[in-house]
């Protein structure tokens, strides 16, 4: 079978399975888990990044933590920890670097953001991931209802951002880092279904070392460009700071590891989507917490952009000709 990132990957990708893709019960107790992890974990980043204005060294800290638990789990309970080995690498490390710099610029958007406003740009990722499902994963072409919930995304979106307070006052540099963070989500979430369809491990503890791991360069490498240890020898620190750094460290475990257990049993749409639709719990502590979130207005078109997502549905593998998928099986 054609890559589906021709160029991209160095190991070819099994045939689409001719089924319907039915959630089973532990996809939707993967994505569940995924869901709590994830809500919890954008709250948390968002409260170290505030009292620690050090984006790259907070993911540091968060990479080299999930890594060092990973490797200590055989030693902890038995588990089976995929080794890293170069023919493993090599697949990752443009996921890595779309992933590593997805997480530098999700920690800036949140610095010059609101919440709300990284979460409304990630409800527009669905339509996007849509289309990549359509043009390299081999699934069908969105139906009318599926299109019409992503278009009512788009809309919620551009009157979201238009009613916030940060659009009001910066205009579109408000939203720099926001966009880009955007177009690394859009890209690592369908070359991640890709990646985790592609190369075998043990179990889903591999894929997560993999990506914090093979991060941890690449983050300090950013943190360097922002000039991060000059600010870190003058940081003043509390113990409130370090409480909540150690608690996105225990949230970037569990995320890591639902995640890639989510993203393993479902589409890279839904995969997405279960990151949308969850987010609503996390407006409403962001709205409980923070002074600096939008409006009514502007929550009212975030609901929106949410309600809209749940109706997307999802769309089935493209059948595959009987003597292609025979051309596809191993020789």
């Amino acid at each position: 079978m054609k890559l589906a990132f021709p160029g991209l990957l160095w190991v070819a990708l099994p045939a689409p399975a001719q089924h319907s893709m039915a959630i089973s019960g532990e996809a939707i107790w993967a994505c569940l888990w995924y869901s709590v992890c994830s809500s919890l974990m954008l709250i948390l980043n968002k409260l170290a990044v505030t009292y620690i204005p050090l984006p790259s060294f907070v993911t540091f800290v968060q990479l080299a933590s999930c890594s060092a638990f990973i490797w200590c789990l055989p030693y902890i309970n038995g588990t089976v920890v995929d080794k890293i080995e170069w023919v493993k690498v090599k697949p990752y490390l443009i996921y890595v670097a779309s992933f590593s710099a997805g997480i530098y610029t999700n920690m800036k958007a949140l610095e010059t953001s609101n919440v709300d406003t990284v979460i409304v740009f990630r409800c527009c990722t669905p339509l996007v991931v849509s289309f990549l499902d359509f043009l390299f994963l081999g699934r069908e072409f969105p139906n009318l209802r599926s299109i019409a919930a992503l278009v009512a995304l788009l809309v919620g979106a551009f009157n979201y951002v238009t009613s916030d307070s940060a659009f009001m006052l910066d205009g579109l540099s408000a939203y720099f880092w926001v966009s880009i963070y955007f177009c690394l989500l859009c890209f690592s979430m369908a070359y991640g279904k890709q990646v985790t369809d592609a190369v075998p491990m043990n179990t889903m503890w591999g894929p997560a070392l993999y990506s914090n791991f093979l991060s941890i360069p690449p983050t300090i490498l950013f943190g360097l460009m922002g000039n991060e240890q000059a600010k870190f020898a003058v940081m003043p620190w509390n113990l409130y700071a370090l409480f909540m750094l150690l608690l996105s460290c225990v949230m970037g475990i569990g995320i890591s590891y639902t995640g890639w257990a989510a993203r393993k049993l479902v589409s890279a749409t839904t995969y997405t989507l279960v990151g949308v639709m969850n987010k609503m719990a996390t407006v409403t502590i962001n709205v409980l917490i923070w002074d600096q979130h939008a409006s009514m207005q502007g929550l009212f078109w975030l609901v929106l952009c949410i309600v809209a997502g749940t109706f997307y549905q999802q769309a089935p593998m493209r059948a595959v000709p009987a003597a292609a998928a025979e051309a596809a099986l191993p020789k």
